[in-house]
């Protein structure tokens, strides 16, 4: 474990100073011109901005030395999911309960909902069969800390799709649309448990 240790202690020493850089030269070269740069402080933006975009440099080293040593989108679409899954897993462990969400749409999505419709979406559904209505992002949600923080501030373009079957191929689940997309349902945000619209009863603002 000792050269284990020494490599991973070298890697936070590095992401730590490159953190910094980062930092650094958004201070110089954006901050100056942004408009909330007088609250930046409170608001800790330029800390987080620069959380993201090193999260997001070492996820896209990762994949690039996936698809050079393998050469497979593939492989890389499975390393992926099982990474999720993972992840999941993990942190599924320490809760007591089954995490359902409400979500409010801003716009329509054909031809399932309408904007102003209420989505009631079970996260990390153990199962799906057909005919299920599953949010799926249209980006793949791999930095689990990027994607909760934008899935709640509701920046992140979701459409949904319905299940025509499901399937396992390289031990990663997948679920099949009646347009014939295969998606690993660890890409997916959720099961869709029922959708309320403007004019039901159990509707509410």
């Amino acid at each position: 474990m000792g050269e284990l240790f020494e490599a991973l202690e070298e890697f936070s020493r590095v992401s730590r100073d490159h953190y910094r850089k980062i930092q650094e030269i958004l201070n110089k070269e954006h901050c100056w011109k942004c408009p909330m740069r007088s609250t930046s402080k409170s608001t800790s933006c330029r800390d987080i901005d620069a959380w993201i975009r090193l999260t997001g440099a070492f996820e896209r080293g990762i994949h690039e030395h996936l698809l050079l040593k393998d050469d497979s989108g593939d492989n890389l679409e499975a390393i992926t999911s099982r990474y999720l899954s993972k992840v999941i897993k993990k942190h599924s462990r320490n809760l007591k309960y089954h995490k359902t969400v409400l979500l409010k749409l801003k716009e329509d999505i054909k031809p399932f909902a309408k904007k102003g419709d209420l989505l009631v979406v079970k996260e990390n559904p153990e199962s799906v069969k057909e005919g299920d209505l599953i949010l799926w992002p249209q980006i793949c949600p791999v930095s689990t800390y990027w994607f909760s923080k934008a899935k709640l501030a509701g920046y992140i373009p979701f459409n949904i799709i319905e299940v025509s079957e499901t399937f396992h191929k390289g031990n990663c689940r997948y679920i099949k649309t009646y347009n014939d997309i295969e998606i690993p349902l660890e890409f997916t945000a959720g099961k869709i448990v029922k959708i309320i619209g403007v004019n039901d009863a159990h509707y509410f603002h």
